[in-house]
């Protein structure tokens, strides 16, 4: 490990105005008072992305115009000059919103998206360098995607992927620069050099990816709340920040539904051993929680996580078992169309297969060229409005023998998948959505609420609300 180096990652509230830029301003202070160098991560400022992605269906000058405005009156704020790069933006964007009035062209929009990191960064160089020595790094030229064909275009150029691992050009590059560097979160190049995206909520992915090439000993992501909690705050109270997790662990939430770090992120991290902590940008004293490498703990339930956006397909064929190869060409379908799938349960007559609808960009025109392959083997059914309520923790079996009361639930709603992984990490309860938050409050109260774990579990969201 490089202990010369920190990477600091900054979401997009993190960025969004001056009182977030002057808390980065101190939090660089202080690492370069400890003898840090420091690598920022920023996202786009809060809110951009979103607005970039409906430019990009409804190409028009009066939306571009209105994002360009709210970076110039950060930059005011910030007292920093909008000379070259605020032109230099609006011309990228008028060329990218000109090709996607052609049509939907996926090299063009990911162009456009990427634009909110290029302004944040270039706005966030120009503030710390009124006090610090500063560099800006395109990191286009340091993070490029691998080739995966076998993705749809979609995912290709905005849900790309880039492998772990160190790199010692990056860290001779980021060496010979000013002792902070900052660079954009969420973009990667192919290799002819266009310009990718890594998904929504990317920037961790590519936080923990640069600490990796640095060989620097841990990331930090700052975000707008602690840590991550035994549940949703905002459903649940009573949820307990976690103060520590394994990789695993963090892993199976992240991918499950925890909204606060990526999944990418951890299996990127938990490849080259890298510590992840995750910090309040608003409320810096609070320790957060800490990703890494760890012994195991506590026994049982952790967090309660919901996954929305699940389509459920029922495949149905009289005999499936008896027909050698059916699920291979049913999975083969899946493989050709780019589509992943979260979960899989069989019967004799039946097979039935969960997919995040968001993860892989399915809309009603490839939803409808699947299920249409699909019918050459089986009759289909299709559930489009599912939920997957998540149960993660080591030793999650443990928790049957308390489910007693919480399965009165599915007395007189319908359950149409329930998983556990072999690594006994994960139970899965999959259902139609609608009701299923009083499910996860249920759950909570039974497996969680009151535990006592040492360092694992800490306060509850509503007392850490008290404390501000």
């Amino acid at each position: 490990m490089n202990p010369d180096w920190v990477v600091l990652k900054f979401g997009g509230t993190s960025v969004a105005g001056k009182p977030q830029w002057q808390t980065i301003r101190d939090l660089v202070q202080q690492r370069l008072e400890s003898g840090k160098r420091i690598l920022l991560v920023c996202s786009a400022v809060s809110g951009v992305t979103s607005r970039l992605s409906e430019l990009a269906d409804q190409p028009n000058e009066s939306g571009l115009n209105a994002i360009l405005e709210t970076h110039k009156q950060l930059a005011i704020d910030l007292n920093v000059p909008t000379d070259d790069w605020l032109a230099a933006s609006q011309l990228r964007m008028q060329a990218c919103l000109r090709q996607l009035q052609q049509g939907d062209d996926h090299a063009a929009r990911a162009d456009l998206l990427a634009t909110g990191e290029w302004l944040s960064t270039r706005i966030g160089a120009a503030f710390l360098s009124q006090k610090y020595p500063v560099d800006w790094l395109d990191i286009r030229k340091y993070l490029i995607a691998q080739e995966e064909p076998e993705l749809s275009p979609a995912r290709q150029w905005l849900s790309a992927s880039c492998t772990a691992g160190f790199d010692q050009e990056f860290l001779q590059t980021c060496s010979a620069l000013n002792p902070v560097v900052i660079t954009q979160g969420y973009i990667a190049a192919n290799s002819s050099g266009a310009t990718v995206l890594l998904g929504r909520g990317g920037s961790d992915t590519s936080a923990a990816l640069l600490t990796g090439r640095l060989g620097a000993e841990c990331v930090e992501i700052w975000t707008d709340v602690p840590g991550l909690f035994s549940a949703d705050p905002r459903l649940v109270p009573d949820a307990r920040l976690l103060g520590e997790l394994e990789f695993a662990e963090a892993l199976e939430m992240a991918a499950s539904g925890a909204k606060v770090i990526h999944p990418s992120c951890i299996r990127a991290a938990a490849e080259t051993g890298t510590t992840v902590i995750i910090r309040d940008t608003g409320r810096p004293q609070l320790a957060g929680t800490r990703i890494g490498r760890q012994e195991k703990g506590h026994a049982g339930v952790k967090n309660i996580t919901c996954q929305k956006g699940m389509l459920v397909l029922l495949l149905q064929k009289l005999d499936n078992r008896r027909e050698v190869g059916f699920l291979a060409s049913v999975f083969d379908i899946f493989r050709q169309r780019g589509v992943s799938i979260d979960l899989v349960a069989t019967s004799e007559t039946t097979t039935t297969l969960a997919l995040n609808r968001p993860v892989n960009m399915l809309d009603d025109n490839a939803l409808s060229k699947l299920v249409e392959d699909l019918q050459q083997f089986c009759t289909v059914t299709i559930y489009p409005e599912c939920v997957c309520v998540n149960l993660v923790g080591n030793s999650v079996r443990t928790a049957l023998a308390k489910l007693h009361s919480s399965m009165s639930y599915f007395e007189s709603r319908p359950l149409l998948m329930l998983s556990q992984s072999a690594n006994d990490l994960c139970l899965s309860l999959l259902m139609p959505a609608g009701d299923h938050e009083l499910l996860i409050q249920q759950l909570h109260r039974e497996l969680i609420v009151d535990v006592d774990s040492g360092p694992e579990f800490g306060p509850k969201w509503q007392d850490l609300q008290r404390w501000e």
